[in-house]
């Protein structure tokens, strides 16, 4: 269930600042969750003492997101939608209730090609013109990109590296991608296995299913103590180096056993 991408450990490079992100699921509406420090002393990030998780919806905005959006809101919960820029020009009022509701923009390229099928130009064309539509849009620059199909090269990383961008290619997926996994009870059991400390949930906001799945998914994860919160607080605390993949383990390497590659593994 699991995808599995190793990259080389982190090195200390140009450090990119991401934009805080509001919100976990069992903490009230209005607070940024700011953990404050003793004087002299660091702010310590809110998911090193919390049990934090992101759910992660690519494809968007789609016809099932005011749905996604208000059972995120009943459940408290913050997430990061990896949006397309076709689909952002279509629908720039679901875009902007996505920032509305406290939940981070990511890119996702403006008509989801295989990156790695394209000239260095057209790779910068597909990002930097999401890049300044969601700007145009929101207000908002997004600092997370996921490459369709998880498909990248030294091109991809090169260009998401100039546009300040870092990688999120997930760490866990219910594969609701596959569509004879479409069915709410499979994807509900799916994301429930895939949960745990830090892990960043692939899932598909265009998925029916996967959106009608939320509501047992959200209220049994909060039972067992998860803080359902953005990729961007996930990683606070974090020295992130545009270009590379996020979120990396104790060792400094990302790893999975899944592979999101190829037509048939994406929506």
């Amino acid at each position: 269930m699991l995808l599995r991408h190793t990259i080389p450990a982190l090195t200390a490079c140009a450090t990119l600042v991401l934009l805080p992100a509001a919100g976990a699921q069992a903490a009230p509406v209005d607070t940024k969750v700011t953990v404050r420090a003793a004087p002299g002393k660091k702010a310590v990030p809110f998911c090193e003492t919390h049990k934090c998780i992101a759910l992660t919806f690519d494809d968007g905005p789609s016809d099932n997101t005011t749905k996604l959006l208000a059972t995120l809101k009943k459940y408290k919960a913050k997430a990061t939608f990896f949006v397309m820029g076709s689909r952002v020009k279509k629908h720039p009022v679901l875009t902007k209730n996505i920032v509305k509701g406290g939940h981070e923009l990511g890119n996702h390229t403006w008509s989801h090609p295989w990156l790695t099928d394209l000239s260095p130009a057209a790779i910068y064309k597909e990002i930097n013109e999401t890049q300044k539509l969601i700007k145009k849009t929101t207000g908002k620059t997004p600092t997370v990109f996921r490459a369709p199909g998880g498909l990248t090269d030294d091109d991809v990383n090169a260009v998401v590296a100039k546009l300040k961008l870092i990688q999120i290619p997930g760490t866990v997926a219910t594969k609701d991608y596959v569509k004879e996994y479409r069915d709410v009870a499979f994807l509900t059991t799916a994301a429930l296995e895939a949960a745990e400390k830090n892990a960043v949930v692939l899932m598909h906001e265009t998925v029916k299913e996967t959106v009608d799945s939320m509501p047992k998914v959200l209220s049994t994860l909060a039972k067992e103590g998860y803080y359902f919160v953005t990729v961007s607080k996930l990683l606070e605390g974090q020295t992130l180096v545009p270009g590379e993949f996020y979120p990396k383990n104790e060792t400094g390497e990302l790893d999975d056993d899944d592979d999101f590659s190829g037509p048939a593994g994406e929506v």
